[in-house]
């Protein structure tokens, strides 16, 4: 069939279809999609098709939606966050076409919009936080059907895994404390033994907050009391932080309501517009000149992750975070530290696996020389099923001595398939011989 027929063939499908007032079939209608416009019009012309209506484009100006936006949810955020919201305003408005319509908006300029924010030399986090507050804006805006599809939603984000942060040793802030008056030292330690946010939450610490028979403390979260579940939290307070809220307390005079009384320090700090860290650092960085102290990055965000990092290695991940009032996804990509005590406590057992490591070596070899009828032994041995442990009358050393019970009570897996016992006694390792188990279930034990 040539075009010519093809095309009389379906003229007459529509014209069958207007006779008996009904809708033509679903094959007519993906082919009149498929016309092009001078053919359509012939047709609308001697009222086989209807009409078809003009697309109304909404004339809203990105700029103008996103002002709209943000006033709509601002009511639910924080000043702070509001603050940001209407920063990455002022980075669409110019870094978009000017004046462009929201519906005019393709992934295109959201992909350069994104580049763009890369060039300028920001920090990774802060592009991250941008793009996708912008990717929430125009979200709003498909779930208000003011446009069909989100520009944005296809952006990769993906912030630099490098930590900010530093650790800030004990001995540091030990050289730090002698060249600061007492506010100042309780700040400090609050910050580096408390792990508490500051300003916010160190300035919004009230007495009544101090539980001083349980050696806790309420602390206000500021930051994150608009969550739900959110506002308050309970910290333990450290044998090192102790003494630094008793000295606080001993010369706090008598009303005294908050723990940092410092009445300009809030002022500065808790403005219309969130919690800010007002001339904090800079006063910071006064102090630690004068103890011949190199600053490090990110001050009070610095010791706080110092503190979780410690924390951590006593106590479990969600037990810390509740204390330090973040989440585990955000304590691992931003706090949790690799220190250089981590590397002398690797390097300190270095010495010490590296000589079970040539014993393992030497007696593997000696167990690749055994006779065919030796290993066929051994294997039946291991069919003991799951037990990785096995009884020491059924297995036997090299120098014909069993496993007695003692020194079944440590186990190491090696590797693939081998575990060595390690006794308990003072006895080097040396004198114990290396078993090929059965690897099913390699790490169950009796």
């Amino acid at each position: 069939m040539n075009i010519a027929e093809g095309v009389r063939h379906r003229v007459e499908n529509l014209l069958s279809s207007c006779i008996a007032n009904r809708e033509p079939s679903r094959e007519d209608a993906v082919w009149l999609e498929g016309i092009g416009v001078d053919l359509r019009g012939k047709l609308q012309a001697v009222g086989l098709v209807e009409p078809t209506q003009p697309l109304v484009i909404d004339q809203t100006s990105l700029d103008d939606y996103v002002a709209e936006s943000i006033h709509r949810v601002g009511s639910n955020r924080k000043p702070g966050t509001v603050a940001v919201w209407k920063q990455v305003q002022s980075e669409l408005t110019k870094l978009m076409p000017k004046g462009i319509l929201l519906a005019e908006v393709t992934k295109g300029h959201a992909k350069q919009f994104h580049e763009t924010l890369k060039k300028r030399g920001l920090a990774s986090l802060t592009v991250v936080k941008h793009v996708r507050i912008a990717k929430q804006i125009l979200e709003d805006a498909v779930e208000w059907e003011k446009i069909p599809a989100n520009p944005f939603a296809k952006i990769k984000l993906s912030a630099s895994i490098s930590k900010n942060n530093v650790e800030v040793t004990r001995e540091t802030i030990a050289r730090l404390m002698p060249h600061c008056d007492p506010t100042w030292q309780t700040i400090i330690a609050l910050s580096r033994f408390g792990g508490i946010r500051c300003p916010s939450e160190t300035l919004s610490l009230r007495w009544a907050n101090i539980d001083w028979e349980q050696s806790r403390m309420n602390v206000p979260e500021p930051k994150v009391e608009h969550h739900e579940g959110r506002g308050i939290r309970s910290v333990p307070i450290s044998p090192e932080l102790m003494p630094y809220l008793q000295d606080a307390w001993d010369r706090a005079e008598g009303g005294a309501e908050f723990v940092i009384d410092k009445p300009s320090y809030r002022a500065a700090a808790n403005t219309g517009q969130g919690w800010k860290n007002s001339n904090l650092r800079t006063q910071l960085l006064k102090k630690l000149s004068k103890a011949g102290i190199a600053p490090w990055s990110r001050l009070f965000h610095s010791m706080r992750a110092s503190r979780q990092t410690e924390l951590e290695r006593d106590f479990p991940l969600p037990v810390v975070c509740s204390w330090l009032g973040n989440r585990p996804k955000v304590a691992n990509r931003s706090y949790l530290l690799t220190t250089d005590s981590d590397f002398d406590k690797a390097i300190q057992g270095g010495a010490q696996s590296g000589a079970v490591r040539g014993e393992i070596g030497a007696k593997s070899g000696a167990a690749g020389r055994r006779t065919k009828q030796q290993r066929v032994e051994e294997n039946l041995v291991n069919q003991r099923g799951n037990n990785v442990f096995p009884e020491e009358s059924q297995v036997k050393s090299t120098d014909g001595e069993g496993i007695t019970p003692e020194m079944r009570k440590t186990w190491f897996f090696i590797g693939g398939t081998s575990f060595f016992p390690v006794e308990t006694t003072t006895e080097t390792t040396t004198k114990l011989p290396l078993f090929s188990l059965k690897p099913k279930n390699k790490f169950s034990r009796n």
